[in-house]
């Protein structure tokens, strides 16, 4: 896994001299599987003994030092007529367990603000009166996918699906979509849309 680089591929030292695949893959040498044996065995024993470890240097931070490719966001404008949050493609008024609902949203550039710890989306269902989230980004069950509909206008459009499952309980929801729109001077808003509601059964 990641430890602020990519570990790749750990084998032995005899693999490692072979350069296979795996070998030429272990990116840190022929005694990466040593070291870490080492260093496990050390923590380990600290860990039995219940003694504190000495942290030892930390790598540094090469946060600032990192560039990208990528261009940023000029600004957001909504489709003519529209607002963020707007519903672009409206939800059925009912759908069978089973099936796909497909909703479309006004939105802005997702780089705006990428929500970590939130979410782009909710699937809503509405209980004694209250909306309360039952799926959101994180679900297999939903996705969302944004589109740039004019560079020049600034306009974008956020698709969001969600796959009905089998066992969804019967009831009455909503498709919520929360982004962020960038203006001309900069300045960054969020915003929340959500669609009329509609009926799984």
């Amino acid at each position: 896994g990641y430890a602020n680089a990519y570990s790749q591929y750990v084998t032995t030292p005899e693999e490692y001299d072979t350069q296979n695949y795996e070998g030429g893959s272990t990116l840190y040498g022929r005694y990466t599987l040593p070291a870490y044996q080492q260093e496990y065995a050390r923590i380990a024993e600290s860990l039995r003994a219940g003694t504190a470890l000495d942290r030892g240097t930390l790598p540094a931070d090469e946060s600032g030092r990192q560039f990208t490719f990528q261009t940023g966001v000029v600004y957001d404008n909504p489709p003519s007529g529209k607002v963020f949050g707007g519903v672009l493609k409206a939800p059925e008024s009912s759908y069978a367990r089973g099936s796909t609902a497909t909703v479309e949203f006004a939105t802005g550039h997702p780089k705006n603000n990428v929500r970590r710890g939130s979410t782009f989306l909710e699937v809503q269902r509405l209980e004694n009166g209250t909306w309360k989230r039952v799926l959101d980004d994180g679900d297999w069950e939903t996705t969302y996918r944004w589109t740039r509909l004019n560079g020049l206008t600034g306009t974008s459009k956020a698709t969001i699906t969600w796959k009905i499952a089998a066992d969804t309980a019967p009831g009455t929801y909503r498709i919520v979509h929360h982004g962020d729109a960038k203006n001309l001077l900069g300045k960054i808003t969020p915003f929340t849309g959500a669609t009329g509601t509609f009926t799984v059964e």
